[in-house]
């Protein structure tokens, strides 16, 4: 009986493990690619993040009148408490003293806007009489820099808003003030970056600074606000205020496009200014 040698391996039998082996490792690596394709798609989908703290807005009518729309920008932008003091008439030396008192609430974020009323005691000249023109305007800023600066070395981010032209306002100092609160932070800008912020609220009411009381509608704003042959009122007929028709007391009776322009624009500011990195 001859013994017969055994049989030689088949080649693709014996590279089958191996083929198989490369299978499952490219099966793995095509997994762990979808994985790191879907996390990276979550990090891009994902909401930005929400910032908290406490945001206190100072301010005279304009600001009481776009107080709901501050507010509301806020909360549905950001997870912080809100304040808001704005008292009509007001200029920033009858705000001060509540300002001192506000530091031990540790503000976030501070809104300072006052257009240039002079209606106040503490706004008249050494002869009694209300200030107006440039001399308005210093005091004004003086006062708007010493909150500024009461705040800011606490810690606190400081907006100062530059107002729209009002030529309706007595005082005549409109664009003089918002010119000088442009210059506190810009000189801020040097010191602390980010601590003091400029937000210019006139341009979203204004056609690149000068008064208009009818602006292009934007999306969102119908006829349900007033919105008639392309156009939207956001200037009131005193040449101050932003309600279209005359007010019912501090209330305006009908849709304000340029209350709520002018109070998203201060929310988006203050919105920024929470964010810790910006």
């Amino acid at each position: 009986m001859t013994d017969s040698a055994p049989d030689a391996p088949d080649d693709r039998t014996a590279a089958a493990p191996a083929r198989a082996r490369r299978r499952r490792a490219l099966v793995v690596a095509a997994g762990l690619a979808a994985a790191a394709v879907v996390v990276a798609g979550a990090a891009v989908l994902r909401d930005p993040p929400r910032h908290g703290g406490l945001v206190i807005l100072y301010g005279d009518s304009l600001s009481a009148e776009a107080s709901g729309a501050f507010v509301e920008a806020l909360r549905r932008d950001t997870d912080a408490e809100v304040i808001t003091r704005p008292v009509p008439g007001a200029s920033p030396c009858d705000a001060l003293p509540q300002m001192r008192d506000d530091l031990a609430l540790e503000p976030t974020v501070v809104v300072i806007q006052f257009v240039g009323n002079n209606g106040s005691p503490c706004t008249r000249g050494p002869d009694g009489r209300p200030l107006t023109g440039d001399a308005l305007a210093e005091r004004t800023v003086q006062d708007v820099r010493t909150a500024t600066e009461m705040f800011a070395e606490r810690g606190t981010r400081v907006v100062l808003v530059g107002g729209p032209d009002a030529p309706g306002l007595p005082g005549g100092a409109t664009l003089q003030i918002a010119e000088g609160y442009h210059d506190i932070a810009h000189g801020w800008a040097g010191r602390d970056l980010g601590r003091v912020r400029y937000a210019d609220a006139a341009a979203a009411v204004t056609d690149g600074g000068r008064f208009v009381d009818r602006l292009p509608c934007r999306d969102g704003e119908g006829p349900d606000e007033g919105c008639v042959d392309g156009e939207v009122t956001v200037r009131n007929p005193d040449r101050i205020h932003f309600c279209p028709v005359e007010p019912e007391g501090l209330t305006c009776p009908v849709p304000s496009p340029g209350a709520r322009r002018f109070g998203e624009e201060m929310a988006r500011v203050a919105a920024t200014a929470l964010d810790p990195d910006l």
